[in-house]
């Protein structure tokens, strides 16, 4: 993975107090993107999501921070559409996944700079979420010696697992194992503190954003499995690589910030900088890949539906999963702009717009 020639100390020199001005993200989205809301019961889900935060903190006291993050209004952005049976499955997936993140986060977990024990960490997950999820015809059982953040997704397996068939949870699988090896190789970039150029970095950043994983949830949310011939079609992948580039230039713009208080910038941004080229030059070109990114997934989504056309019944089921598949990327960023967990929703104008001091 080839690093431009700038390092990240000199990256994070040059962007500390320059401005960073961030148009309306919600007008990248044509009609055919509904605007992002909310699970009519997210509500009831806090006391799920606390209890759960609750349990992890018992044994690492910092993970409690996260009960002020809002995840139920997380995971009630993220699929929206879900039965009330799924969501409170998937606030339990929502909690796993926040929380084993910040455990090798720069800034946030104790594992950040210890990169022998966070392999160790990405090691064991994997060998719980394989026994939890029955993989490879073995049958589901829980590992005893799980930590107390891999416990959560224990239970969210319970609830996960007897719903889904092989051929799926073995998908959910894969995708979760490509974001663990993913992190993994973010990590030791940032330990050698070198930024990779954009393309290498959205290479990486597709495994690390985790959109394809939200994507194979959907199925699961709306209780509407796809066919092989559907869930196989390229197109899918299509629509799961595009969510995954929207959700990363989404949380690198507007993460920036947070990001160079802990002077971790292996981001969108930082990987389209070099000498000359200012901010608002690099957010213009960001500007440009989200609305291709747009394009591409309406392109796929078409070419979906036109194969299923034939099939009122199964059409319906398609065109349900594309717009899981958007709401996944619309709840994110509403829910970006919104938490406390980014700071953002102070800093936005009348118009939308956003002007980012770093």
């Amino acid at each position: 993975m080839k690093p431009v020639h700038i390092d990240q100390d000199a990256i994070i020199t040059a962007l500390k107090g320059q401005t960073l001005r961030v148009p309306d993200l919600t007008s990248f989205f044509p009609t055919t993107w509904a605007p992002a809301r909310l699970h009519p019961h997210h509500a009831a889900l806090v006391p799920l999501v606390d209890a759960a935060i609750d349990r992890m903190a018992a044994a690492h006291q910092p993970v409690a921070r996260r009960k002020r993050d809002d995840l139920a209004g997380l995971v009630g952005r993220w699929f929206p559409q879900a039965t009330d049976a799924a969501i409170e499955t998937l606030a339990l997936f929502t909690v796993w996944l926040v929380c084993w993140d910040d455990a090798v986060d720069a800034g946030e977990g104790d594992l950040a700079s210890d990169f022998e024990r966070a392999e160790g960490l990405r090691s064991s997950t994997l060998e719980v979420i394989r026994g939890a999820l029955g993989i490879d015809g073995a049958a589901r059982d829980k590992n005893v010696n799980a930590d107390v953040v891999n416990a959560v997704f224990q239970e969210f397996a319970d609830g996960f697992g007897p719903s889904c068939p092989a051929d799926q949870r073995r998908r959910f699988y894969e995708e979760l194992k490509y974001f663990i090896d993913s992190c993994g190789v973010e990590q030791k970039l940032r330990l050698e503190r070198t930024v990779p150029a954009y393309d290498s970095y959205m290479a990486l950043r597709l495994g690390t954003v985790g959109g394809s994983i939200l994507c194979s949830l959907v199925e699961y949310a709306t209780q509407e499995p796809l066919p092989d011939a559907v869930v196989l079609a390229p197109q899918v992948r299509r629509l799961w690589t595009q969510v995954s580039i929207l959700l990363a230039i989404l949380n690198d713009v507007l993460s920036l910030k947070k990001e160079l208080g802990t002077d971790c910038i292996i981001n969108a941004v930082t990987a389209l900088m070099e000498p000359g080229k200012g901010l608002d030059e690099v957010m213009g070109e960001l500007e440009r890949k989200m609305k291709q990114a747009v394009e591409d997934f309406d392109g796929a989504a078409e070419e979906l539906l036109a194969q299923t056309r034939n099939d009122e019944a199964l059409s319906g089921v398609v065109r349900r999963y594309i717009d899981g598949c958007r709401a996944t990327v619309t709840g994110t960023l509403e829910f970006t702009l919104r938490s406390p967990r980014y700071q953002i929703a102070k800093l936005r104008r009348e118009d939308g717009s956003l002007e980012i001091v770093l």
